[in-house]
């Protein structure tokens, strides 16, 4: 079997078909263009109507996924909410407002249902904010054994053998860098 004669074949079945897709393309917009010069000033003005309602109602969304999002303070990942609230046209007034009252309420209640999804409450501070546990092997050390050999025996003492080890290997590196050959 000669692949290289099908993947040639194959390949100018698609060079044919895109070029035949640009040409179709190219007819089509001729077309768009041709239906909208046919147009009445009614039609175009229904059309521009169509198009504007479309771009409100898209803004309308974002801007109640907005508000849900903002109204989520509570929530371990505000822009989880958006998703447990389904029937976003009722967080809309009949004046076009966003009734930010029952969107909190929905979310209390999605809370109330699911305690999961809630900011833990258990932070020092008590405003339930997560913070990372603090890494002191990074950065400068301001207590504690200045030196290497005073830090292995350090670590040592406590049990961390990991950090002992650790900075064993970087004492050796070290070593090895010092030493001439």
């Amino acid at each position: 079997m000669d692949y290289k004669a099908l993947y040639e074949q194959a390949h100018a079945r698609l060079t044919t078909a895109e070029q035949t897709a640009r040409e179709h393309a190219d007819k089509a917009a001729k077309y768009d263009q041709y239906e909208a010069t046919q147009l009445t000033d009614t039609e175009k003005a229904t059309a521009r109507a169509d198009a504007a309602e479309q771009q409100v109602t898209a803004l309308r969304r974002l801007a109640v996924d907005a508000e849900i999002r903002a109204a989520a303070s509570r929530w371990a990942d505000p822009t989880d909410a958006p998703r447990y609230l389904d029937d976003r046209d009722k967080y809309l007034t009949q004046a076009g407002t966003v009734d930010t009252a029952a969107i909190t309420a929905d979310l209390a209640a999605v809370l109330l249902a699911r305690p999961h999804l809630a900011r833990p409450t258990d932070s020092p501070a008590g405003d339930g904010a997560r913070r990372p546990a603090p890494d002191h092997s990074q950065g400068a050390r301001t207590l504690g054994p200045a030196g290497v050999d005073a830090q292995i025996a350090e670590a040592e003492r406590t049990g961390d053998w990991a950090t002992a080890i650790s900075l064993k290997n970087q004492r050796l590196a070290q070593q090895a860098t010092t030493q001439p050959r």
